[in-house]
């Protein structure tokens, strides 16, 4: 499932960036590479997470600025913030540090992919954000009833999270705080 039609499917904000293009990615020759686009509004210590069920198919994305996982926002100049950009994304890489699955459901991940989108060229104008998409094939989906975001264990800036899960029942839409990092999916599923 293309990420246009997944964000279509759910109506969130970032569809228009996902169709429209515009964003670059680009490499200084230090050992990493980032893209730059326009970000959308976003507040401090507060991310998206969605979800689409679609079969045995399970797409999960966060979005979550980057300060919330890297104590900072804008593009990393030193050694150590390069090293703590690096760590967030081999974290966030592993879907396992942002939610945990039911063994139950049977899931597979097929891959993922992270990014960091940065906006500005200084600390004072610049934003960013960490994009995670991860797809999976999960034996039996129905038992993705409920999840724990381990999310807010593995990054201490992150707050809270708005869920929206579109499963083959219906689509809803969480809020997930650190002190209570569980959703029931079962009205979904």
């Amino acid at each position: 499932m293309k990420r246009w039609f997944v964000a279509v499917l759910i109506g969130l904000p970032f569809a228009a960036s996902a169709i429209a293009g515009g964003n670059h990615k680009h490499s200084h020759g230090h050992g990493h590479d980032h893209e730059h686009r326009q970000l959308g509004a976003h507040k401090h210590g507060s991310g998206n997470f969605n979800i689409v069920i679609d079969g045995n198919k399970v797409y999960m994305e966060l979005e979550s600025p980057g300060a919330d996982i890297v104590g900072f926002e804008y593009q990393a100049s030193t050694d150590k913030q390069r090293a703590k950009v690096a760590s967030a994304k081999a974290r966030l890489n592993d879907i396992a540090n942002v939610v945990v699955l039911p063994a139950a459901a049977g899931c597979k991940v097929g891959g993922s992919d992270v990014r960091l989108i940065i906006t500005g060229k200084n600390k004072e104008g610049s934003h960013s954000e960490f994009h995670a998409k991860y797809h999976m094939t999960c034996a039996t989906p129905e038992k993705l009833a409920e999840l724990t975001f381990t999310y807010f264990e593995n990054f201490a800036g992150a707050q809270h999270l708005e869920v929206r899960v579109v499963g083959p029942k219906s689509q809803q839409r969480f809020e997930v705080e650190r002190d209570a990092g569980k959703i029931n999916l079962g009205g979904v599923i």
